[in-house]
């Protein structure tokens, strides 16, 4: 039996962030044929992308329920991830993986923000019968503020500690995160990041409702230090994620404590 491994598909990989519900379904088709036969050892989280995150800010969900703005923003996000989850479950099987889609407001509560409790069942059972659990990032009902944005970096992290798998990779449209030497000032892809590290930003950065790099770092390392080992890779590089996956050395930036 290989061993578990939890894959987040950043939004950024499987749509297109500045043409609001576009999705990349090449990218999606090729991934679900480079994990093809990974079934019953994989977990998929992928991000909101172009879908969810244009309409969570818009209302500002993270915030929680405060008054009817905020509610219909909570139903028309609720909508939109359910949209994308479908898609790239469709495009994802197109491609040849067994898989199926479960919401992360079926599984997952908070309570100011933080998970509060998850029933994994979905996950046992999808793996009993040899097919990978697909969620998401999602809006969930939360013990506190009614309910809020929970990140699919944040719902990666937390199934590969409580599942104890041991790969967490972070798969997003750069080939991991980069960092200025501090001898020759040469800009490069850090192999190995530890906490406190200064991030070298490279293009427009992005800030989105579920905290961008800096959450997905944050979310990483606690992982990290539970024993998990923890990647980010390029996710749009043919064969990098399965390689990443099994264990290969690939290029991309690894997260130590």
């Amino acid at each position: 039996m290989r061993e578990l491994a939890v894959v987040k598909l950043g939004g950024s990989i499987i749509t297109v962030k500045d043409k609001p519900f576009t999705l990349r379904g090449d990218i999606l088709e090729r991934i679900g044929s480079e994990l093809s036969g990974l079934e019953d050892s994989l977990i998929l989280v992928h991000g909101g992308g172009s879908y969810a995150h244009p309409v969570a800010k818009k209302y500002s969900v993270s915030e929680g329920y405060r008054d009817e703005e905020h509610l219909r923003g909570f139903i028309e996000t609720s909508i939109a991830v359910r949209r994308l989850n479908l898609e790239v479950v469709e495009k994802l099987v197109d491609g040849g993986l067994r898989c199926i889609g479960i919401p992360s407001s079926t599984m997952f509560s908070t309570s100011s923000g933080k998970i509060l409790t998850c029933n994994l069942d979905p996950i046992f059972l999808s793996h009993r019968i040899k097919i990978a659990p697909i969620t998401c990032g999602d809006v969930v009902f939360d013990r506190e503020l009614g309910f809020t944005v929970l990140s699919g970096d944040a719902i990666a992290s937390y199934l590969a500690i409580r599942l104890k798998a041991k790969r967490l990779i972070y798969a997003i449209d750069l080939d991991g995160i980069y960092i200025r030497d501090r001898v020759t000032g040469e800009v490069k892809i850090a192999e190995e990041l530890k906490p406190g590290m200064k991030l070298e930003p490279l293009g427009k950065v992005e800030e989105d409702v579920t905290g961008g790099v800096m959450g997905k770092l944050e979310e990483g390392f606690r992982a990290a230090e539970k024993g998990v080992e923890v990647m980010i890779v390029n996710g749009l590089v043919d064969g990098r994620i399965r390689d990443a996956v099994l264990g290969k050395r690939v290029l991309g930036t690894v997260l130590k404590v």
